[in-house]
């Protein structure tokens, strides 16, 4: 018997600003809304089987929607074209016989750019006791909202990854994402792993994992890690760091590996970029993007506690120059403490855009550059910190974002860390 009592609905609204002809409007605002309505279906009443949300106004034409509950699932609901304002709300779970048994409503005001928490009861409308808890979140289009069925991604419990998988990169390749992502067996071990996926949320591990392994004896004898994987018309280019170390403590340097599918990869024999004895003493690769025919790649420089983000540029992918600039972005407010790292960047029509983590796995943050090499750091950052994920799923640290768009959504997938279970992946999303 599922509980009588529980907290269980989510509601976000997200404030968009648009214009529409479908709701009739007696002023002059353009501004709308939307809210999202999730349950977690496992811990409805059982004589539960739909719930009906109705908005209403005056003058406004009524917003209804209804989804069904299943018992092995989380239904969601989207209302969409809200207009800004204070409205009406009310919500019945409905039976099987279309009997409201359980009924709530309250006063909501959708305001652009402003933050309210609404707690609504769902009261019994018959005899005995019993109440359905709804938590109403309203949000603006800027923040960033934890995936609420976090985490999408474990170990699968072999030798290679049974400690960790984390770092993902995704590419969208065809009508396929490749998730190409480290796992840990032993410590400061590292392979690259492959894993797709039709949606960016379900993901079927490639059957013949580990795509890329440590050399027999090499400079990357121990460990290969923090793959980028980047295709064009030459085919795919993987860039990853690699040390022979057990115990991590010499150079790390970023090595070249090319693949004809994106599965089966050969990797050149050397490392494409080196470390030096200064704050880059050791090198990971973390974002390579082409633009113009130049490559970008965006890497970590680490000398403990030093985190700091580096730029080198190549015309075939092979031969890199670092940047005369380097480092282009240094830790400089209190958030950051002694270090920032792992910058992932994209363009948007003439800006780029970067998110990056703290040293102390905290909070990410975000900056915005015009040329790719002098950046601007958000004030409002860290836009995300441990303490925004979903149930605290990542209650120790958060790492390594990737901003990636899904179908016109934008998600940045990351590592969550807990000191209850092994290094899993998640992702956020508005």
């Amino acid at each position: 018997m599922r509980n009588l009592v529980f907290t269980a609905i989510s509601i976000i609204v997200l404030f968009i600003i648009s214009c529409s002809d479908d709701i009739i409007q007696v002023d002059n605002s353009t501004e709308q809304g939307k809210i999202l309505l999730k349950i977690d279906n496992q811990n409805v009443p059982q004589n539960v089987v739909s719930v009906k949300a109705t908005l209403t106004r005056d003058n406004y034409e009524s917003i209804t929607g209804v989804f069904t509950i299943n018992s092995d699932s989380t239904a969601e609901l989207l209302l969409s074209n809200i207009a800004s304002g204070d409205w009406h709300l009310k919500v019945d779970a409905e039976d099987s016989s279309s009997v409201i048994i359980y009924s709530g409503e309250t006063d909501v005001a959708v305001l652009a750019n402003y933050t309210n928490q609404v707690y609504l009861t769902l009261k019994r409308t018959g005899d005995g006791v019993g109440a359905i808890y709804i938590y109403v979140t309203w949000d603006n289009s800027s923040s960033w909202i934890d995936y609420f069925n976090n985490p999408i991604f474990i170990p699968s419990g072999t030798y290679w990854d049974y400690k960790r998988v984390q770092q993902p990169k995704i590419l969208y390749d065809g009508n396929i994402y490749r998730m190409y992502y480290t796992a840990q067996g032993a410590s400061y071990s590292g392979y690259v792993g492959l894993a797709v996926s039709n949606d960016g949320i379900n993901w079927t591990n490639y059957s013949e994992n580990p795509v890329l392994s440590p050399s027999d004896s090499s400079w990357d004898a121990y460990a290969v890690s923090g793959a980028t994987v980047i295709k064009d018309e030459s085919g795919y280019k993987m860039y990853y760091s690699g040390w022979s170390d057990h115990y991590s403590e010499e150079a790390w340097n970023i090595g070249l590996a090319t693949s004809e599918d994106g599965i089966h990869w050969e990797k050149y024999p050397n490392p494409v970029l080196t470390g030096s004895e200064d704050w880059e003493y050791q090198l990971a690769a973390t974002c390579v993007i082409k633009i113009d025919e130049v490559y970008y790649m965006y890497y970590m420089g680490r000398n403990l506690p030093t985190l700091k983000i580096g730029l080198a540029t190549s015309v075939d992918g092979v031969n890199w120059t670092k940047h005369l600039q380097n480092p282009i972005l240094s830790p400089d407010v209190e958030w950051e403490g002694t270090g920032i790292y792992y910058a992932n960047v994209h363009k948007e029509d003439d800006q780029y855009i970067m998110y990056y983590m703290n040293g102390a796995g905290t909070g990410f943050g975000k900056a915005t550059s015009t040329d790719g090499v002098n950046w601007t750091k958000d004030s409002q950052n860290p836009f995300f910190t441990k303490n925004d994920t979903y149930n605290y799923w990542s209650d120790y640290k958060i790492a390594y974002p990737y901003y990636l768009k899904i179908n016109n959504q934008d998600r940045i997938y990351y590592s969550g860390f807990s000191n209850y279970y092994p290094d899993r992946i998640g992702f956020m999303y508005k």
